[in-house]
Protein backbone atom coordinates (compact mmCIF):
# COMPACT_ATOMS: atom_id res chain seq x y z
CA UNK A 1 0.00 0.00 0.00
CA UNK A 2 1.36 3.65 -1.17
CA UNK A 3 1.54 6.10 1.57
CA UNK A 4 1.99 4.43 4.51
CA UNK A 5 2.62 6.56 7.77
CA UNK A 6 6.74 6.22 9.48
CA UNK A 7 6.19 3.94 12.40
CA UNK A 8 7.99 5.21 15.44
CA UNK A 9 7.87 2.42 17.49
CA UNK A 10 6.27 -1.22 18.16
CA UNK A 11 4.93 -3.01 21.20
CA UNK A 12 3.16 -5.96 21.67
CA UNK A 13 1.59 -8.06 24.44
CA UNK A 14 -0.42 -10.71 24.55
CA UNK A 15 -3.67 -10.01 22.41
CA UNK A 16 -3.06 -6.80 20.86
CA UNK A 17 -0.10 -4.50 19.22
CA UNK A 18 0.30 -0.75 19.61
CA UNK A 19 2.41 1.19 16.79
CA UNK A 20 3.57 4.55 16.89
CA UNK A 21 2.98 6.52 14.08
CA UNK A 22 4.20 9.57 12.03
CA UNK A 23 2.29 11.17 9.04
CA UNK A 24 3.92 13.47 7.70
CA UNK A 25 2.85 16.35 6.05
CA UNK A 26 4.14 15.21 2.60
CA UNK A 27 2.18 12.03 2.75
CA UNK A 28 0.46 12.00 -0.29
CA UNK A 29 -3.29 11.24 0.97
CA UNK A 30 -3.41 14.88 1.94
CA UNK A 31 -3.15 15.94 -1.48
CA UNK A 32 -6.44 17.37 -2.15
CA UNK A 33 -8.46 16.59 1.25
CA UNK A 34 -9.31 19.25 1.80
CA UNK A 35 -7.20 22.33 0.91
CA UNK A 36 -8.43 24.48 3.59
CA UNK A 37 -7.17 22.42 6.23
CA UNK A 38 -6.02 18.80 4.78
CA UNK A 39 -7.14 15.94 6.83
CA UNK A 40 -6.77 12.05 6.70
CA UNK A 41 -9.24 10.52 4.69
CA UNK A 42 -11.05 7.93 6.44
CA UNK A 43 -10.77 5.18 3.82
CA UNK A 44 -7.00 5.52 3.92
CA UNK A 45 -7.47 4.71 7.83
CA UNK A 46 -9.30 1.70 7.38
CA UNK A 47 -6.78 0.75 4.99
CA UNK A 48 -3.59 1.48 7.12
CA UNK A 49 -6.00 -0.55 10.04
CA UNK A 50 -6.17 -3.15 7.28
CA UNK A 51 -2.85 -3.27 6.00
CA UNK A 52 -1.06 -3.64 9.38
CA UNK A 53 -3.84 -6.31 10.67
CA UNK A 54 -2.94 -8.24 7.69
CA UNK A 55 1.06 -7.63 7.45
CA UNK A 56 1.32 -8.07 11.69
CA UNK A 57 -1.60 -10.80 12.35
CA UNK A 58 -2.01 -12.65 9.48
CA UNK A 59 -5.57 -11.95 8.65
CA UNK A 60 -6.94 -10.75 5.19
CA UNK A 61 -5.87 -8.99 2.80
CA UNK A 62 -10.00 -8.65 2.18
CA UNK A 63 -11.64 -7.19 4.71
CA UNK A 64 -15.36 -8.45 4.25
CA UNK A 65 -17.39 -5.97 6.83
CA UNK A 66 -17.24 -3.36 8.75
CA UNK A 67 -18.43 -2.94 11.95
CA UNK A 68 -19.11 0.54 14.22
CA UNK A 69 -16.46 2.84 12.53
CA UNK A 70 -16.58 6.01 14.03
CA UNK A 71 -14.29 8.85 13.05
CA UNK A 72 -14.27 11.24 15.69
CA UNK A 73 -11.13 13.49 15.70
CA UNK A 74 -9.92 15.15 12.35
CA UNK A 75 -6.28 13.63 11.68
CA UNK A 76 -4.37 16.36 10.14
CA UNK A 77 -0.39 16.37 8.73
CA UNK A 78 2.60 15.65 11.43
CA UNK A 79 0.18 14.04 13.36
CA UNK A 80 1.81 11.39 15.52
CA UNK A 81 -0.13 8.52 16.31
CA UNK A 82 -0.90 5.41 18.33
CA UNK A 83 -2.88 2.76 16.12
CA UNK A 84 -3.84 -0.53 19.06
CA UNK A 85 -5.13 -3.62 16.68
CA UNK A 86 -6.82 -6.03 18.94
CA UNK A 87 -7.20 -9.12 16.87
CA UNK A 88 -10.18 -11.65 18.39
CA UNK A 89 -9.05 -15.26 16.14
CA UNK A 90 -12.03 -16.92 16.71
CA UNK A 91 -13.99 -14.66 15.32
CA UNK A 92 -11.51 -13.27 12.43
CA UNK A 93 -11.82 -9.66 13.28
CA UNK A 94 -9.39 -7.06 14.31
CA UNK A 95 -10.25 -3.97 16.85
CA UNK A 96 -8.51 -0.72 15.50
CA UNK A 97 -7.80 2.42 17.48
CA UNK A 98 -6.13 5.31 16.54
CA UNK A 99 -5.44 7.81 19.32
CA UNK A 100 -3.15 11.04 19.44
CA UNK A 101 -2.02 12.56 22.23
CA UNK A 102 -5.31 13.54 24.02
CA UNK A 103 -8.44 11.38 22.36
CA UNK A 104 -9.53 8.37 20.13
CA UNK A 105 -9.33 9.87 16.83
CA UNK A 106 -11.26 6.75 15.20
CA UNK A 107 -11.87 3.53 15.84
CA UNK A 108 -13.48 0.48 14.47
CA UNK A 109 -13.88 -3.34 14.19
CA UNK A 110 -12.73 -4.85 10.88
CA UNK A 111 -14.10 -8.38 9.76
CA UNK A 112 -12.03 -10.12 7.20
CA UNK A 113 -14.86 -12.85 7.06
CA UNK A 114 -14.53 -16.89 7.13
CA UNK A 115 -11.19 -18.37 6.29
CA UNK A 116 -11.38 -19.56 2.72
Amino acid sequence: MKGLPEILARRETEGRCELDLEVPASNPWFEGHFPAMAILPGVIQLGWAAHYAHELHGYGPEVTALEQVKFKRPIQPGARLTLLLKPDPEKRKVRYEYRDSETVCSSGVLDFGVRP
